[in-house]
């Protein structure tokens, strides 16, 4: 092969990792008491899920939905804060923009909370919607934290999902985020 060739070969390759690295992602990690480590919760203390995203681009918007699961813990407990998150029981909080309308200047973040009672699975549903501004371009960084405690020792998954009514898990122009998920947590005494 010529040098010109494996050149071109290399060019393509650096350009094309380059792309793959730079798309927008969502990842999760565990914070607060109830966190024992990256994957171990401790029953029956406050624990929060944090989401982190990328934006690879200026978008408009994001849709995205998350499922608690599990195959031996019957529910959760939803940390209630009430008008202090962005939803109305205040167990899911907004940070770096998430919290108000800096970033999604329609009506900030809207939660779909209509299977979010507690119960597994429990599923809540995160749109942004941007009208006058637009979404822009940035690293992995913390958005969202979700508060509850896990009564019970068990196994706890955590995986993106269709949410009702509607929602699809994708950024604006149906493109679909990285996730690095399901995340499975074990719960201990």
């Amino acid at each position: 092969m010529s040098w010109q060739k494996i050149t071109c070969c290399a060019a393509l390759a650096i350009f094309v990792l380059a792309g793959a690295t730079m798309a927008g992602e969502i990842s999760a990690k565990l914070s607060g008491p109830g966190m024992v480590n990256d994957s171990t919760i401790k029953a029956g203390e406050p624990v929060s899920l944090d989401l982190y995203f990328s934006n690879d681009t200026i978008r408009r918007g994001v849709s995205v939905g998350f499922k608690f699961t599990s195959p031996d813990i019957k529910n959760i407990i939803h940390v209630a804060d009430s008008g202090n998150g962005v939803n109305e029981a205040g167990d899911v909080k907004g940070v770096n923009g998430w919290q108000d309308k800096s970033v999604f200047d329609l009506t900030g973040v809207i939660v779909s909370a209509n299977d979010w009672d507690g119960n597994l699975p429990d599923t809540v549903g995160l749109v942004g919607i941007v009208i006058k501004k637009r979404w822009q371009p940035h690293d992995l960084e913390k958005k969202i934290s979700i508060n509850f405690i896990v009564p019970d020792p068990g196994t706890l998954s955590v995986d993106s999902t269709f949410f009702p009514p509607g929602g699809k898990w994708m950024y604006d122009n149906n493109e679909k985020p990285g996730w690095d998920g399901p995340y499975t947590f074990k719960v201990v005494k």
